[in-house]
This record gives C-alpha cells, sequence and structure tokens, in this order.
C-alpha cells in the first residue's frame, strides 16, 4: 500500500512539474505579465541596511514633487503613520517595497539548462542542501544572469522573513496593498526580482483575467472545433469512399485491354462451360434416378463424356427409370449383361443454366 501511495506521490510530482514547464513555455509565447516596478507604485518604501535604527524611507508619489517621509521600523505607532499618509479616500493605495541588497543573501549558481523549467524546486533543495536557510523562513526569488559553456548562471536572492513579514503586517493593518517587493540600492538600479513571488514565474496575462465565463467559452470553443474536426473527417472519408467507387465503376465500364480474338475465345470457353453441369449435378441426377435394387458402381469421364457402370437384377427397369428421370438427357447403352446383371450407360445432363451467372467478359 505505501509503494502505490509514494507511486501516487511520485506521479502527481511529474504531472506538476510538466504543467509547470507548459506554463512557462506558454508565457514565453503569449507575453508574461510585467513585475510591478516601484515607480508604478502610489508609495515607494525603502528599507534600508541592517543597523541600529532600521530606518524606513517612505515616497509618496501621488503628488509632484513626491513627499518624502523618514519612519523608524520599531515605532508603536507605525501602523497609524502610514494610514495617517494613505489618506481616508477609498481609493486602494498600492506600496512598492524595496530593500537594500545588504540585508539580503545574494548568491550566483552555475546550473544546466534542463533545470530552467523546475529551477524553483532545484534551488529550493540546493537552499537546504549547502546553507543553514530554510525554505519556510525565507522570501526568495531568482533570474538568469546569462548562459556559458557550463550551464546557465542564476542569481539567488534571499530575504528572512524576520526582516520583511513585519513590515508588510504593519502596511497590511494601515490597508496599503503591496504590488512587490524588489532587491536595489535605488530603484533605477533594482535587480529584475519580486521577492513576493517565491521563485515562481507569473502566470501569463492572457490567464490572468480569465473567469469561470471565459473558462466555458474556452471549452466549448475546443467542444466547435473537435465537432468540426470530426465533420471535416466524415466529409474526407465519405469523399473518398465515394472516388473509390467512381474510379472502380470506371474500371469495369472500360474496353478491354486484351485484343479482340483473345476477348472472342474466352467468351465461347466461358459459354462452353456454363452450358456443361458440374460433376456433382450430374451424380446427383443419376443418384436419384436408380431404382432401389440398382447402384452404381463406376463413372468414368471421357472425350465422349461420362460413362457408369450399374449393377441392377432389373435392366429393363433400370432403364426406364433412367431416361424417365428429369435431372438427366439421353442414355446410351454401351454394354449389357443380364446374367451378371451389369450395365454400362453412356450419360448426359438435360440443359442447364449457371446459377452464378452467364459467360463473363475476360478482364486483364
Amino acid at each position: 500500500m505505501s509503494g502505490y501511495v509514494g507511486g501516487l506521490a511520485e506521479a502527481g510530482q511529474r504531472i506538476e512539474a510538466a504543467l509547470a514547464w507548459w506554463a512557462g513555455e506558454l508565457g514565453g509565447v503569449v507575453g508574461a505579465e510585467d513585475r510591478s516596478a516601484p515607480g508604478r507604485s502610489d508609495l515607494a518604501l525603502h528599507l534600508g541596511p541592517p543597523g541600529a535604527d532600521r530606518a524606513l524611507t517612505l515616497f509618496d508619489r501621488r503628488s509632484e514633487p513626491p513627499r518624502r517621509y523618514s519612519l523608524a521600523a520599531e515605532a508603536d505607532d507605525l501602523s497609524e503613520r502610514l494610514a495617517a499618509i494613505r489618506g481616508t479616500g477609498r481609493k486602494a493605495v498600492s506600496v512598492a517595497i524595496l530593500v537594500d541588497p545588504a540585508a539580503c543573501f545574494l548568491r550566483s549558481l552555475h546550473l544546466p539548462a534542463a533545470a530552467l523549467p523546475r529551477m524553483r524546486a532545484v534551488l529550493a533543495q540546493e537552499l537546504e542542501a549547502t546553507t543553514p536557510f530554510r525554505v519556510a523562513g525565507i522570501h526568495a526569488d531568482w533570474f538568469v544572469e546569462g548562459e556559458d559553456e557550463a550551464g546557465l548562471r542564476v542569481r539567488h536572492v534571499i530575504l528572512k522573513r524576520a526582516r520583511l513579514d513585519p513590515i508588510l503586517a504593519v502596511l497590511a493593518r494601515a490597508g496599503l496593498q503591496v504590488d512587490s517587493v524588489g532587491v536595489g540600492a535605488s530603484e533605477d538600479r533594482a535587480l529584475p526580482v519580486d521577492l513576493l513571488s517565491g521563485g515562481a514565474r507569473p502566470i501569463p496575462r492572457l490567464l490572468r483575467s480569465l473567469t469561470w465565463a471565459d473558462g466555458a467559452a474556452l471549452a466549448l470553443a475546443g467542444l466547435l472545433a473537435l465537432a468540426a474536426f470530426g465533420l471535416l473527417r466524415a466529409h474526407q472519408e465519405a469523399t473518398l469512399g465515394a472516388l473509390e467507387t467512381a474510379t472502380f465503376d470506371a474500371r469495369r465500364a472500360a474496353p478491354p485491354r486484351f485484343p479482340a480474338p483473345v476477348q472472342a475465345l474466352a467468351v465461347a470457353l466461358a459459354a462452353e462451360r456454363a452450358t456443361r453441369p458440374p460433376l456433382a449435378v450430374l451424380w446427383s441426377g443419376l443418384a436419384q434416378a436408380l431404382p432401389g435394387n440398382a447402384f452404381a458402381e463406376t463413372l468414368h469421364l471421357g472425350p465422349e463424356g461420362a460413362a457408369a457402370t450399374l449393377r441392377t437384377p432389373e435392366i429393363d427397369g433400370t432403364l426406364r427409370a433412367l431416361r424417365s428421370a428429369p435431372g438427366l438427357g439421353p442414355v446410351v447403352v454401351s454394354e449389357q449383361d443380364a446374367a451378371a446383371g451389369r450395365l454400362v450407360v453412356g450419360l448426359m445432363a438435360r440443359a442447364w443454366a449457371d446459377p452464378v451467372g452467364g459467360p463473363t467478359r475476360l478482364r486483364p
């Protein structure tokens, strides 16, 4: 039972990896959702390097020029001050966080290109195997710096949850919506990462806004496409069948390829063969005509026809029975020995029609 469960788990992991690969490929085709940049948000919150004061710098971009606020991360009223900066409007206010690289753990790795579809899982395994960090206690993201003979050069950016989660909780209490968490000394020098993504690649733009109605419409479109394909295949099969039938009919109606004398001889031979009954018909007629005290001893087939040797105590009665049989033609007596009860007669069948059909034209 445990082996069966393990097999199911392994199959599930393989399916998940395959789906992740396809999602990545589809994202590359239709275009992935661009990660939110700090400049696109209403507010920008900069987390400075680790220090005693742990200062926070907030930029309010809703007005020109942007207003700058210096806040202390350890302040008890931090959420109230942020709520005051947010204002009392009902419109959602977004904030982008920019973390100083000195507060993060950055490392470069060389990995094969085959690991790209499941890069998140590979980095998580490698992180726990070579560093004291655990996946459950960090925020992380990665990007590809380049490629060389050794494979891909991957940059892995890691930030402890103990550093970021309290700030996220304060922002949530203040009613601010966090768009992204980037890493960089300044906005124009930020790394292409979003620590909130966890290393997962975003869903393509065309799939991110899908609703149940869109899914139903796509399913209906798929069913219609399958139905159209089935009708197309049926039409093709019908067309090919009609073409094949027309080809066979045309070949049957085509004039023979053999010379006329050969065709005439074939017709004559077929007609002569059709007028001659098979041996089974002649033998059956003879068996029905013989009286009960007579029997056939031999049946000889020669150029003159069929000759039957009969044994009977009443030769005259046997001849009358043969000559009156409906399936036999003229009966010619060849030999007659009344003492020995031996009678040799020549037999011919009456006019006979071939049940299959008359003579047919010779086909090439």
